[in-house]
């Protein structure tokens, strides 16, 4: 917690070891020598990656991407991560996403139990039409490593799916938000599909059907002993972390042209506003602190890592005028954001 009694999404946000293991055997996999260099520049203990029920601070993470990709020189990055994915690197949630009956169950599980896997962004599911959508929103959308965090998991979805089940889990098109690379062969190759960018939102798009694949040799008494364990984790991890880490996570992936409703962000959390009020209380903050807070993280990560225009800025903090994000960062630093974006 920081000065004022803001609680620092930085410290918040946190990542399983498996995911940090992944990027590690990606680097090795395209000749990158003496990868554990990487951790200790990224800030992470080598040490943290002994168990397989650690956490990752997000930022550390972050910072461990994109030291791989400026390490590779890859600009898909992401693909190598996906192919270097194993059950394992999911941990408790990819257990047990080998006994669930079909892979409709396992879209809904990977929504509701994600935050096992880490908090760099926000799983959820479209529905319509006879189509099901596996989306992913992740926060600090216009920081430079976060198209490539997009691709690998969106694309070790597809890994993993086609692990499970084989060729039939085959999406009809792959979305991102971030603009095309200049070559896309690999993508297309990779999906087997068509793959857009510059879409709204990032997502799997499959057919109906596809959720109602059986997966071979589930066991509904393994998942039974599974789920209760992911269950006490998911509440253990929720206590450690707190209920302020996880308002900031789904703040900082639901900020934009206008603010996420506050008993919405509650009813996500299964609770009551007033309830959450209460319990944010009781964690020395309030809801109010954590948003001015994720807004203030947000809008330091655009300004250092984008030309975003001041005005594109504001709107996707969600404030209503760029006037008053100029008042609001003023008061957070001391300058105005575009004397911070030159580092006066």
């Amino acid at each position: 917690m920081n000065e004022g009694g803001k609680v620092s999404i930085e410290s918040q946000l946190e990542v399983s070891v498996g995911l940090t293991q992944a990027v590690m055997e990606a680097l090795r996999g395209l000749g990158v020598a003496d990868v554990e260099s990487l951790l200790s520049q990224a800030g992470i203990d080598p040490r943290l990656l002994e168990k397989p029920e650690n956490r990752v601070p997000f930022e550390r993470q972050q910072a461990l991407w994109g030291l791989a990709i400026e390490r590779t020189g890859s600009a898909d990055f992401g693909l190598h991560f996906a192919r270097c994915i194993q059950p394992t690197n999911f941990g408790l949630l990819g257990y047990m996403a080998m006994n669930y009956r079909t892979i409709g169950e396992c879209f809904d599980a990977i929504v509701h139990y994600q935050f096992l896997a880490g908090q760099g962004g926000e799983f959820s599911q479209q529905r319509e039409g006879g189509f099901t959508a596996l989306c992913y929103t992740p926060i600090n959308a216009s920081h430079p490593v976060s198209a490539q965090r997009v691709v690998g998991l969106l694309a070790a979805a597809v890994s993993f799916g086609r692990w499970l089940v084989g060729e039939a889990f085959q999406p009809l098109r792959v979305e991102f938000v971030h603009a095309a690379p200049p070559e896309t062969a690999a993508y297309e190759e990779y999906f087997a599909c068509p793959v857009k960018f510059g879409r709204p939102v990032n997502r799997l798009l499959f057919d109906d059907s596809v959720t109602t694949l059986a997966i071979p040799n589930a066991s509904e008494e393994l998942l039974l002993l599974l789920s209760e364990r992911a269950n006490r984790l998911l509440e253990n991890q929720s206590q450690r972390s707190g209920l302020a880490g996880r308002v900031a996570s789904l703040l900082a992936t639901q900020l934009g042209d206008r603010l996420p409703d506050k008993s919405l962000i509650a009813a996500q959390l299964g609770m009551s506003e007033r309830t959450m009020q209460r319990r944010l209380k009781g964690e020395g903050t309030s809801y109010q602190a954590i948003l001015d807070n994720t807004r203030h993280y947000l809008a330091r990560e655009l300004l250092r890592s984008t030309r975003v225009p001041l005005a594109d800025v504001a709107l996707q903090l969600g404030f209503s005028e760029p006037s008053t994000f100029f008042r609001a960062f003023r008061k957070w630093e001391g300058i105005t954001p575009g004397q911070f974006r030159e580092g006066v």
